[in-house]
């Protein structure tokens, strides 16, 4: 498969003189289209730090990233992205806050109505179409706006620590929806977390990051069926993945 992204010795330093601090890289990293790359590492590590450079919305101090051979030089426009708070807007509709990505990208929301009904349904918000966020829980506003993001069909998808601020039951519905729109749509996933279950459960790949500055000790392959149901999970392939990268943090001194 081709190599859809490609990061090179990607660097970032904040500040100058006494008062500049190293905080990450240098990384290299080549993800093939398709791929859910989960990025996992200790706080402070520099996970968020690449997600932005990646969008193109923090600058980069040496190196350099390459979307489908173009270089980053600037906001990307064309991709799906997600923080750990929503963006949806308050006086829209959930049916309204999905429309509106398509809006701003001057597509005709009518010409799409199927598209986003059809999100709706696949994450269980259809009968929440004229809702708005105020009224929904801190679950559905996420899955609105995971509608919100892929709506507009983006071949990439960034995704930090969307799931970070809810409960432990809801976050594990949201990773169920989550990975039935990836293996409905494909896109290329790079996915933040600070949960070792949550990356392998999610992901294709793993990409282990050390401590600040963040490098990236090693990517491994998570070789398991999709979907990742409750079998899946109580596997012992599944556990052996888990207690790997335990190990690999313990080694960091972190867990």
């Amino acid at each position: 498969m081709p190599q859809l992204i490609q990061i090179s010795g990607v660097t970032k330093v904040f500040g100058r003189g006494a008062s500049r601090v190293h905080a990450f890289g240098p990384v290299d990293l080549d993800i093939e289209a398709g791929r859910f790359v989960s990025l996992l590492g200790p706080s402070g590590c520099g996970k968020s730090t690449l997600m932005l450079m990646l969008a193109g919305l923090l600058d980069i101090t040496d190196g350099r990233i390459a979307i489908a051979g173009k270089q980053v030089a600037g906001p990307q426009t064309d991709i799906g992205i997600m923080f750990q708070d929503n963006t949806l807007v308050p006086w829209r509709t959930v049916r309204g806050n999905v429309e509106l990505q398509l809006e701003m990208r001057g597509m005709a929301p009518r010409d799409h109505a199927k598209r986003v009904m059809d999100l709706l349904k696949s994450v269980h918000l259809e009968d929440f179409a004229e809702r708005y966020p105020h009224e929904l829980s801190g679950g559905m506003q996420q899955r609105a706006a995971f509608c919100q993001a892929m709506v507009h069909r983006p071949d990439i998808m960034l995704l930090d620590e969307p799931l970070g601020k809810l409960d432990a039951m809801t976050r594990e519905r949201i990773r169920t929806d989550l990975q039935s729109l990836w293996m409905q749509e494909r896109p290329t996933v790079l996915f933040v977390t600070h949960s070792i279950e949550e990356a392998v459960q999610l992901s294709t790949h793993v990409a282990v990051i050390t401590p600040r500055p963040g490098r990236i000790d090693r990517v491994i392959e998570i070789d398991l069926p999709f979907p990742r149901d409750l079998d899946v999970k109580n596997s012992p392939r599944f556990m052996q993945h888990v207690r790997e990268i335990q190990e690999i943090f313990r080694g960091f001194g972190v867990i």
